[in-house]
């Protein structure tokens, strides 16, 4: 009877112990709906008329950007918790229905986020080395894109479940613009570019570019005159402008090599009269508050 007894009084201690310890276990939080809006995107201007820089809104995001990608990650271990993307081909494709709109589920807590979109230009911007968390040698590969950016942190909770994201235009234009006439010796025109194609974004100021690369690129020649030519440079940095005038066979009639600083939603311009008289030229740089007052370089 004593051993039933003292067998009863461990049993029950065991179940005491037991529901004691489920009581004390912190209950598992629960994924709920986030919403993020990129609608519409926000632009620093500067008018050209105007030196007074002004916010202006556009009407719709697919007005601007034809993708959207987004970064979601832990922001004390960097793994990726959420990732995704939204594009479309203007004029071909439909606009997909709630672009710049984004929702997901999250568990309530402290995140780190990348939201970026994608506009003007014929070249890219894509991410390297994202698979599973953000390393230190994680990188965006960027060439003629035109990109807004966003990154901070943010804290998802009950209350706090609906975000705006603002994305500034991240990097500048380069753009050359000659002013005179054709002339009949010049067969073609080339612009070369060198710059740092590879922003290590988690790097530390001066180590955040690398990957300097040239490329070459053919200017399109008019009846009369040469188009504009527009080059998208995703990060600040001075880049080197190679323009070369050529002739039958490829003879350089005229070339001319510029150092062109690139400024965070800003233009640079090159202009001049080119062809007029092959020789010297003073081309004038300006650079542009986006797209606002021009910093000239002459040719």
């Amino acid at each position: 009877m004593i051993r039933k007894i003292k067998i009863f009084s461990m049993l029950l201690l065991l179940l005491t112990s037991c529901s004691k310890s489920m009581e004390d276990e912190t209950p598992i939080s629960k994924p709920i709906s986030v919403t993020f809006n990129l609608n519409p995107l926000t632009v620093n201007v500067e008018p050209l008329s105007s030196k007074a820089r002004v916010q202006t809104r556009a009407a719709n995001t697919a007005d601007v950007v034809s993708s959207i990608s987004y970064y979601i990650y832990n922001a004390t271990t960097s793994n990726i918790v959420a990732k995704g993307s939204s594009s479309y081909t203007p004029g071909v494709d439909a606009v997909p229905v709630d672009f710049g709109k984004v929702t997901i589920k999250l568990v309530p807590g402290t995140y780190k986020v990348i939201f970026y979109a994608q506009g003007k230009g014929k070249g890219y911007f894509y991410a390297n080395n994202f698979s599973d968390k953000l390393y230190y040698d994680s990188y965006f590969k960027m060439s003629d894109k035109e990109v807004f950016y966003y990154t901070g942190d943010l804290t998802v909770s009950a209350e706090s479940t609906h975000f705006d994201i603002n994305l500034p235009r991240m990097g500048g234009l380069m753009r050359v613009n000659i002013l005179d006439d054709l002339i009949p010796d010049v067969k073609k025109v080339t612009v070369t570019i060198s710059e740092y194609n590879r922003w290590y974004c988690l790097g530390s100021s001066g180590t955040d570019l690398q990957y300097f690369v040239t490329n070459t690129y053919e200017a399109t020649l008019g009846a009369t005159k040469m188009d504009v030519f527009d080059y998208y440079v995703t990060r600040p940095q001075n880049i080197t402008v190679t323009i070369k005038v050529l002739g039958v066979n490829d003879v350089v009639l005229f070339e001319k090599q510029l150092i062109v600083p690139i400024y965070d939603n800003r233009r640079s311009i090159i202009s001049g009269n080119l062809f007029s008289t092959i020789g010297n030229k003073d081309l004038t740089i300006t650079v542009n508050d986006l797209w606002g007052e021009d910093n000239n370089i002459n040719l």
